[in-house]
């Protein structure tokens, strides 16, 4: 018999299932995702990849079945799932009267994070993802790779074990979109993360 634990699930779905209406969205889905993995979600528009997005992170709840995030239930414990996360919505979702530093500020009062370290953070988020030239410019005045930059350091704040990027590359050009790849591997590789992501 062994002496070492299994390894836990960073994210366990079970038989999960959704409709909006008549529509079935999600028939009885099931998936495990293992701690430091970086796993995708793959299909055409329309196939449910958001829907289950949005079931892990909270936003919505899931009409059969369970899902777990870092061993807590979504629906039972909301809060403690959602402060294990970092996501990025499909649909930008930054401030752009903000500047570059104000949206990841704002980011961090939001969790809590304490105002020396959030300043530290802040730093070294804005230097990871090559941002920290642009940290007093507005939003609005970033390109769109830099804008989807910015929100991969925003979901990074608070010191999150699982990051949800929800089509992370959609509406960049393919320079753009490889760069944004090949960061969010490196990212996943030097900061131990677990990635969940969807794309087509």
């Amino acid at each position: 018999m062994s002496d070492q634990k299994p390894e836990t699930a960073a994210i366990r779905v079970d038989n999960v299932s959704k409709r909006y209406g008549r529509t079935l969205a999600l028939d009885g889905v099931s998936l495990e995702v293992r701690d430091r993995e970086l796993f995708a979600l793959l299909g055409p528009n329309g196939a449910g990849k958001t829907t289950l997005m949005h079931i892990l992170s909270t936003v919505l709840a899931p009409d059969g079945g369970t899902a777990e995030v870092a061993g807590h239930d979504v629906v039972r414990e909301p809060l403690a799932a959602r402060s294990r996360l970092g996501i990025v919505f499909q649909e930008p979702s930054l401030d752009d009267r903000l500047t570059v530093r104000e949206n990841l500020n704002l980011h961090g009062l939001v969790f809590g994070v304490p105002w020396r370290l959030r300043r530290r953070r802040i730093k070294e988020v804005l230097e990871l993802v090559e941002l920290s030239d642009w940290a007093d410019r507005p939003v609005r005045a970033l390109s769109s790779g830099m804008k989807r930059r910015l929100e991969i350091a925003r979901a990074l704040i608070h010191d999150s074990e699982i990051m949800l990027l929800d089509e992370p590359t959609v509406g960049l050009d393919a320079q753009t979109r490889e760069r944004i790849w090949a960061y969010l591997k490196r990212l996943q590789e030097e900061r131990g993360l677990t990635v969940v992501v969807t794309t087509h």
